[in-house]
């Protein structure tokens, strides 16, 4: 149960998450890992954790409010996002997983619905549940052979064991997020089906540039990259896709970009 609350000292709107009484043992082992993972995730782009405590028999986490938008409203908002738009957001998405990254944190959940983004234009990543990390136990809570995930943002070798996936899962990831928000749509099904499964290992999806000739060659780009099949074949980090964005973006003004970013979510 999620609620919005005021913190009692800092005088500030905070997010509250309870975990309900009957959870499963794994679940709340995952809530507590969650809490642990946040607390070391000091980043402007990632929500921050303020607090984790036990009352009763049930679970809390409290977090920073993002005042604004998930990223699936406002693609829904929107249907088609302004690709100088798209792209600063996944320049910020980028950030985030560069910081969590270098800490041995592999989020496994990257999706629009966890990416915040406030009244202000900060975009934030949200939602480290099913995040793995370097001490992660394979027989613990992540079973070898165990799927964990959302289908239509996964890449083939999640579908196989998602304990063994590494940062490369995270930027196909982040390769479908840009795809959906400059087309509006997903370049594969969301329903976990033998054939969606087939059809996504095979890498085989209508090019963004058949459904909209007008998106810049350098997203397109950037989709074919972040979304090959083969890990082996993306980007190894996100460095350089940031190094990408930046070079693209330094042709425009960045501070009006994210001005036309806050007005979408305001």
């Amino acid at each position: 149960v999620v609620y919005k609350a005021i913190h009692p000292s800092l005088k500030r709107d905070v997010v509250i998450k309870k975990m309900a009484m009957k959870s499963s043992s794994m679940a709340k082992e995952r809530f507590k890992k969650e809490a642990q993972i946040l607390l070391d995730m000091q980043s402007p782009y990632i929500v921050h954790l303020f607090d984790y405590f036990t009352e009763g028999p049930y679970r809390y986490m409290v977090e920073e409010f993002v005042d604004g938008l998930a990223l699936d409203k406002l693609i829904k908002k929107q249907t088609i996002v302004d690709p100088l738009v798209a792209l600063l957001i996944l320049q910020d998405a980028c950030f985030a997983l560069k910081f969590a990254h270098s800490k041995g944190i592999v989020h496994r959940d990257i999706k629009p619905a966890n990416i915040l983004i406030s009244r202000r234009a900060e975009v934030k990543l949200a939602d480290f549940g099913i995040a793995s990390d370097e001490n992660d136990d394979p027989n613990d809570k992540t079973q070898s052979g165990v799927t964990l995930g959302t289908p239509a943002y996964m890449p083939p070798e999640q579908f196989e064991n998602s304990s063994t996936v590494d940062n490369r899962a995270d930027i196909y990831a982040l390769g479908i997020m840009l795809y959906e928000m400059v087309t509006g749509t997903k370049p594969y099904p969301s329903e976990y089906s033998k054939e969606n499964i087939a059809r996504i290992k095979k890498g085989k999806y209508i090019s963004p540039k058949t459904i909209d000739k007008t998106i810049p060659p350098v997203i397109c780009k950037l989709i074919k990259k972040m979304l090959k099949p083969k890990a082996k074949h993306r980007f190894q980090s996100v460095n350089p896709i940031i190094k990408i964005i930046k070079k693209y973006l330094k042709n425009y003004d960045t501070h009006a970009i994210r001005v036309e970013l806050a007005k979408i979510v305001i």
